[in-house]
């Protein structure tokens, strides 16, 4: 059920109970939507904006294990970049 379906359900419900059931299925829909709108993805930006050769080089400059940053699927998509300096600067 949407938002506006739980809107008119308050409106039509006669009783307090379907008033209280109607008005917490609303306030459930509203944290949802909040949540929603506050979570943020950050492996996406991970994956899609930054240059795998930047993270490989820092890894390797702290000696940091790649596989705590890429999950197998991207280490094999960004197996072109292991082969970075730890020096290496964009």
């Amino acid at each position: 059920m949407n938002q506006k379906e739980i809107k008119n359900k308050l409106k039509e419900a006669k009783t307090d109970a379907q008033k209280k059931t109607a008005q917490k299925s609303l306030d459930i829909q509203e944290a949802k939507l909040e949540e929603t709108e506050l979570n943020i993805s950050t492996s996406t930006s991970k994956v899609n904006y930054l240059d795998p050769r930047i993270v490989v080089s820092w890894c390797k400059s702290i000696e940091m294990p790649i596989e705590k940053i890429y999950n197998k699927t991207q280490l094999q998509k960004f197996v072109w970049s292991m082969d970075v300096d730890p020096a290496w600067q964009f």
